[in-house]
């Protein structure tokens, strides 16, 4: 927001903190529901989050790609939401984890997809007198697996493409029973590659099936070319990043789900 204003993008009267309004800043571990985590966290705090590492460590690594230190103790998980963005680095992984999010304007809540979320750049389903509340996250499968890796120009600079993973494995088995690819960076909102998704599922792991898919991935982003990169380009980097997620997620099933 400070950097639009800067721009002269944003030209608001006022400015309103959220920084002490109670209750949307918190860690919590709900047992039917996964974790719950209010919209005015610190990323910092989701990164080393034990809770969070052990439930749902891909997360905690996204968070961890976001800035430096220093902004991750100030910037937070709604920030990096409702700006909308498509780089945002928190989205890919959330939506793989099947997450939801709670909008509220103070007398009324309401729960909706996190993938439903984004409508276009810089937009969202919050409605006028809205904000973002908290994110809940599902408990996955112990014989789940999820990772998020992006590409960008130099450290600390947004996504020029991302790559969020969860794959759920048959128990004790190296087969995908449910796989889930979204992309970042290459769309006017995150989006699942449902066609890859598709290839996979059912599948084991093999060499070919992640060449398929990583191509296949690929073809369903939607890049643009801007000043950090050609559309080309970004399509180069989904197959990339893909097979690296893809090739990691199979490292873990046939360590036998050890971390």
């Amino acid at each position: 927001m400070l950097v639009q204003i800067k721009q002269e993008r944003l030209h608001p009267n006022a400015l309103i903190s959220l920084r002490d309004v109670p209750g949307l800043s918190f860690i919590r571990v709900e047992s039917d529901r996964g974790v719950a985590i209010g919209a005015m966290t610190p990323l910092r705090a989701i990164e080393t989050s034990e809770e969070i590492l052990k439930r749902c460590r891909a997360v905690a690594e996204a968070a961890s790609w976001i800035g430096s230190v220093q902004v991750r103790s100030r910037a937070t998980l709604g920030g990096n939401l409702c700006n909308a963005v498509p780089s945002a680095d928190m989205a890919p992984i959330l939506i793989g984890y099947g997450a939801t999010t709670i909008l509220s304007d103070g007398q009324t809540d309401r729960s909706i997809p996190l993938e439903d979320f984004f409508t276009g750049p810089g937009q969202t389903a919050l409605r006028d007198g809205e904000l973002m509340k908290e994110v809940h996250i599902p408990s996955p499968p112990r014989s789940s697996f999820g990772t998020y890796l992006k590409a960008y120009r130099s450290s600390m600079d947004i996504a020029v493409a991302g790559v969020g993973l969860l794959v759920i494995f048959e128990p004790k088995s190296e087969v995908c029973r449910d796989l889930r690819l979204v992309l970042g960076a290459v769309a006017p909102t995150p989006m699942r590659a449902r066609k890859s998704e598709g290839t996979a599922t059912g599948q084991r792991l093999d060499d070919e099936l992640i060449e398929k898919v990583s191509q296949m991935a690929s073809e369903e982003a939607r890049p643009i070319s801007d000043v950090r990169s050609t559309a080309s380009y970004r399509r180069t980097l989904v197959a990339v990043l893909t097979r690296k997620t893809l090739l990691a997620a199979r490292s873990w099933a046939e360590q036998g789900g050890r971390r």
